[in-house]
């Protein structure tokens, strides 16, 4: 195995984190005893995330296409406003500890219900406001979050609900701490690193059914 290098793993995080994913379902199941019921689905719901980063990002991956050109309408949409860097930032940096709160902290209420609405969210928002937007017939994240974040957000809230009940200030505070990893962990990072010369561009195949339009050819102007 060669030498770690952060260029390798800007471009290969999402397959990392799939294989991390693996190893975070095996922890969890040997480790289920000691867990709650809603420790074990938070830590679910965080393996749901790598595997949705890898639906949108490899296989079929071509979500950064369809944010910078279809949604975002990018004129240089393989490295605009979304470039590769920023995609680690907000997936890596941002979303991960987001997801892992709730495993490490399980008697916050809101820690855990943040992420399992915005699993929830997701499910709409590749489901149906991406593609009708983007005019696309998919949205590259759209089946791992209905099929995997939904039922594990459910589940998560119904079990919080059953352990130590929740009241109406408990899923405030989880929507007001969704709306801020939006804004900070997705948008900020978007904003701020947006670089009409970024050499970090996604490849053709991240750029999908978007490549051949104005700008896809070139990472830069």
């Amino acid at each position: 195995m060669g030498k770690f290098s952060f260029d390798n793993y800007r471009s290969q995080w999402p397959r990392v984190g799939a294989v991390t994913a693996l190893a975070v379902a095996g922890i969890t199941a040997l480790g289920a005893k000691r867990m709650s019921k809603p420790q074990r689905l938070a830590a679910l719901n965080l393996a749901a995330l790598m595997a949705h980063q890898y639906e949108e990002y490899v296989d079929p991956g071509w979500f950064p296409g369809q944010f910078n050109h279809g949604l975002a309408h990018s004129n240089q949409p393989r490295n605009y406003p979304l470039n590769q860097d920023s995609a680690l930032v907000v997936n890596v940096a941002f979303g991960y500890p987001f997801y892992l709160a709730p495993v490490i902290f399980p008697k916050t209420k809101w820690l855990g219900l943040a992420p399992a609405m915005f699993g929830i969210a997701q499910a709409v928002a590749h489901g149906v406001v991406f593609p009708r937007r983007a005019g696309d017939k998919y949205s590259p994240g759209s089946f791992t979050a209905a099929l995997l974040h939904v039922p594990l957000g459910l589940s998560f809230i119904r079990a919080l609900r059953e352990q130590d009940g929740l009241d109406h200030s408990d899923y405030l505070k989880g929507a007001l701490a969704t709306i801020t990893f939006a804004v900070i962990g997705i948008a900020g990072p978007i904003l701020v690193g947006r670089d009409n010369n970024s050499p970090h561009a996604f490849t053709e195949a991240q750029m999908g059914p978007h490549t051949g339009v104005p700008g896809s050819d070139s990472p830069t102007k």
